[in-house]
């Protein structure tokens, strides 16, 4: 009695919590969880109860694109599911989804997980399967070194009865077969976009002896076709894999496995979201969903959030993608290094404790290619170290007259969305910037359609 007692008290008060926050304009991701868990700590264990499968999504980059995705996928089969779709990845903001979407049943319950919060959650909603992205360096000054992070997803996965879809192309995802769980592996082929030169590489030694590990290629990062000459570790043989991939506006590529899918569109560029989409189809063809059906989902998905999300003015298209660690930073920039279009970049850095407030992260990025990139027309540094990503630029040799620099983060936004010279515009934030980006957007397209 107790124990119900708690648990209507803990959602009413969520409730009302959100409820209030709603009104002051707030996001309401985290708080009414936080106070929830403090009337009824078992919440987590509760919402077990009501999911008939739990799938959860951890790593460092993907997390938040991958769980949409696939519960875009899922979706078209049942409202019966329950997700963390803002990217709120703690027990707070799982939770404060819960109070949100209050129901006493679910088909599906699909989270995205921190890393540093993943023990707790795996060990109170015990999936049955979980989702490993990759492992790259982030807020080294809340989880330290990637190797501290690596063992704390390892430990928590050890005495789960789940089935694991892991990368097969991250060794330092790839060795978690070694836990002996129902492992399903997923990857990407070489392609036209692979190379032999590394540029921001996590590892390069083996997670197994140690020893060195020799590269075929990369994909990015880390991540390609590896093989360590000392103990034979290597990319175990997929069960899941892209082919024929191609990128003209959108990627074109083929899925391989137990399920053959041909000429699947995705319209959001970059390698990573090569990993992000066959991560999404090894679940959902390993759920037993139709593959036709999943290809169709997949390629009407339209992401927000700030991953790739796109806002459109009158002359040009901006682009709001979120940066928060040296290899994500890399693949961004090599993405608009391929678009032809004219455009300029506004990098808006923070190091509020969401963000970590270590930046040295941005020396360990690859950055040369900015002053590569064709048609670039200026590069705005915004945040609270914007100085610091602006004498970033300038180390890798971009022409100051090509940098502005004012930490206002507004009239950045504002500035970049005004200027006449450009297709397009490049906003890359840090995880704090991302909402506040999107909603100065949001009002001056509002201010716009007034205007018009």
């Amino acid at each position: 009695m107790k124990t119900r007692l708690n648990l209507y008290l803990s959602i009413i008060t969520g409730k009302l919590v959100r409820g209030g926050l709603k009104r002051l304009g707030k996001t309401a991701t985290a708080l009414p969880g936080n106070i929830a868990l403090r009337i009824e700590p078992d919440l987590l264990k509760i919402l077990r109860k009501r999911c008939k499968k739990v799938v959860l999504i951890t790593g460092t980059n993907g997390k938040t694109t991958t769980n949409n995705l696939i519960c875009h996928i899922i979706r078209g089969d049942t409202e019966k599911l329950l997700s963390n779709l803002r990217g709120a990845n703690m027990p707070q903001g799982i939770t404060s989804s819960f109070i949100e979407n209050y129901r006493d049943e679910y088909d599906w319950g699909i989270f995205e997980v921190d890393e540093g919060s993943f023990r707790k959650i795996a060990e109170d909603l015990r999936p049955e399967y979980i989702v490993v992205t990759n492992f790259f360096r982030d807020q080294l000054d809340r989880y330290g070194e990637i190797e501290s992070t690596v063992s704390m997803v390892e430990d928590a996965i050890k005495p789960l009865d789940t089935t694991l879809i892991l990368n097969a192309d991250d060794p330092l995802v790839s060795q978690f077969e070694q836990l002996k769980k129902n492992n399903i592996f997923y990857g990407v082929g070489k392609n036209k976009f692979s190379t032999e030169t590394k540029t921001v590489v996590e590892s390069q030694f083996c997670p197994l002896c140690s020893g060195y590990i020799d590269y075929e290629y990369f994909n990015y990062g880390q991540l390609g076709s590896y093989h360590c000459k000392t103990c034979g570790f290597e990319n175990p043989d997929y069960d899941y894999y892209l082919t024929n991939i191609d990128y003209h506006n959108q990627y074109s590529f083929d899925v391989m496995g137990k399920e053959i899918v041909r000429d699947v569109r995705f319209k959001y560029g970059g390698t990573y979201n090569l990993y992000n989409v066959c991560a999404a189809f090894a679940f959902c063809l390993e759920a037993g969903m139709d593959p036709e059906e999943v290809l169709r989902r997949v390629e009407s998905f339209d992401y927000k959030l700030g991953r790739m999300e796109e806002f459109n003015f009158h002359d040009k298209v901006v682009k709001v993608v979120l940066v928060k660690n040296p290899i994500g930073l890399t693949e961004v920039v090599n993405t608009i290094y391929h678009d032809e279009r004219e455009k300029s970049i506004l990098f808006i850095l923070n190091d509020n404790p969401a963000d970590g407030r270590d930046v040295s992260w941005i020396w360990d990025a690859r950055m040369d290619e900015v002053n590569q990139i064709e048609g670039l027309k200026t590069v705005q540094c915004s945040g609270r170290r914007a100085e610091d990503i602006a004498t970033r630029l300038k180390y890798d040799n971009l022409p100051v007259s090509l940098i502005k620099v004012d930490d206002n983060i507004k009239a950045s936004i504002e500035q970049a969305v005004n200027q006449s010279d450009v297709e397009i515009v490049y906003i890359l934030p840090t995880y704090t910037a991302v909402f506040q980006t999107r909603d100065i957007l949001l009002k001056i397209q509002e201010r716009n359609q007034k205007w018009n």
